[in-house]
């Protein structure tokens, strides 16, 4: 599965919680379900998953399929 679209999955399955959304992307990352072509800033899965999640509220396309 692509980054963004499990992000907006878990966007609706999370009811917008923030946290929970994260965890989730988090977790997926770590189970193989979802990966990064490179990881340049060394950043744990979390940390990923939040800034993809930023990224998403702030150009809007996590909301696009809501």
């Amino acid at each position: 599965m692509k980054q963004r679209e499990l992000m907006k999955q878990l966007f609706v399955e999370h009811n917008e919680d923030d946290k929970e959304i994260i965890a989730a992307y988090a977790e997926a990352e770590k189970r193989g379900l979802v990966s990064r072509k490179s990881n340049e800033y060394n950043f744990s899965p979390e940390q990923y998953a939040r800034a993809l999640y930023n990224d998403g509220i702030r150009k809007g396309w996590i909301t696009d399929s809501a």
